[in-house]
Order: structure tokens, then C-alpha cells, then sequence
């Protein structure tokens, strides 16, 4: 398919954009089916046609969604994050724990995690699909704990310096260097052992 045959879907992914509207059942017939499938063979060993035959769907209509399967993939991958508006514990503390513990889940209890290895590796030669990983994945949740963290230092419970980049990267970054690095498991008190290393540096003693 060339670049010029497609038109924009959603952010970073392409599909055509040709015909009678889609219907949004299908798409999460679709989504659901390659989730399935990656639980049970991961991203390597999935295809379309499977993904096609699972959903009851034919390839082409996949591909009036979906340009290719990293592209599905990434998007089957957003039904399992957790959306919206952060972890309401009444804490930064608490709420910090929620969002790492929500991670952890994601990382070891649904498809990403398994998944996650390879489409890095596809990451680093398409640049469409690292845009719409980004895009639909990282910034939101970015956002999610940039306004979980600068609400804590409005409430004072965190110093007016908090580095919020540095504490995204202290809480999340070596959670991501377990799973694509080292593929050691995560420690069960990880959570508490970094918030509590976080608010160490970062807890207002007012």
C-alpha cells in the first residue's frame, strides 16, 4: 500500500477511509479478537488473516481500519490501559501507588507486556508506528501522572520543585528496563520501594 492511498484514522495510524461508514461494533469485535490472540501467541505469531478468521471478518476489512498490524496492534493495546481521570486516593502518596500499581497491571497482567518487546523493535524502523504508540499509549499517560503529581504539590503535600519528568522516569522507567532489558520480574513491594524512594526527595515538610 502506498502512503498515498491511505488517509488518516486516528493519530499516527492510517487506514482507507472509503465506502459505507464503519461501524464501531466491529472495530471492538476486531480489537477484541486481536487481544485474544495475543494473549495466546503474542506479536510475532500474529497475523491479520488470524485476527480476520477470529472476528468472523475479511482481511479487507481490517485493512480499511488498520494500514497494517503494528498499527491494530497499538489500538488493541489501548482497550487494556487504564483512561480518563487518575486514581482519587486523597494522597499524592496514595495516588502515586495506584498509578504504578495500575502499570505493573498493565505490564504483567494483559497482552502488553508480552507484546511490547516486539513492537519496539518495529519502533525503531517505522516512525509511524512509534507516533501512534506515543500518541495513543505514553502521552496519556504521561498526563495522567503529570496531573496526579502537580496536584500533589497544589495540595502541598509535594515541594514546589518537584522535577515531574524525573519523577515519571524514577516510578515508571526501570519497570520498562525490567521488561525489555533485563526480563527479570518485578519485585512485589516495587511500588512502595519507589514511591517511598520519591518522597524521599520530594515530600513538602510543611
Amino acid at each position: 500500500m502506498s502512503e498515498n492511498m491511505l488517509a488518516p484514522r486516528r493519530p499516527g495510524g492510517h487506514g482507507f477511509d472509503r465506502g459505507r461508514p464503519r461501524d464501531p461494533a466491529l472495530d471492538q469485535v476486531i480489537l477484541g479478537a486481536t487481544i485474544d490472540l495475543l494473549s495466546e501467541v503474542g506479536y510475532l505469531r500474529l497475523t491479520v488473516a488470524e485476527v480476520a478468521r477470529r472476528a468472523g471478518v475479511s482481511k479487507p476489512a481490517i485493512y480499511r481500519r488498520w494500514a497494517q498490524k503494528s498499527q491494530l496492534v497499538v489500538e488493541a493495546m489501548v482497550t487494556q490501559m487504564h483512561a480518563g481521570q487518575g486514581p482519587e486516593t486523597g494522597s499524592a502518596a496514595g495516588d502515586l501507588l495506584a498509578l504504578t500499581g495500575q502499570l505493573i497491571g498493565a505490564l504483567t497482567m494483559t497482552p502488553l507486556g508480552r507484546v511490547l518487546p516486539g513492537l519496539v523493535a518495529e519502533m525503531a524502523a517505522d516512525p509511524v508506528l512509534a507516533n501512534s504508540y506515543r500518541t495513543l499509549i505514553i502521552r496519556p499517560m504521561q498526563q495522567l501522572w503529570r496531573d496526579t503529581i502537580e496536584a500533589g504539590v497544589t495540595r502541598g503535600e509535594l515541594t514546589t520543585d518537584t522535577d515531574v519528568d524525573f519523577v515519571l522516569n524514577a516510578l515508571a522507567g526501570p519497570l520498562y528496563f525490567s521488561l525489555l532489558i533485563t526480563g527479570e520480574p518485578i519485585a512485589p513491594d516495587y511500588a512502595h520501594t519507589a514511591v517511598d524512594l520519591v518522597l524521599a526527595r520530594y515530600r513538602s515538610a510543611g
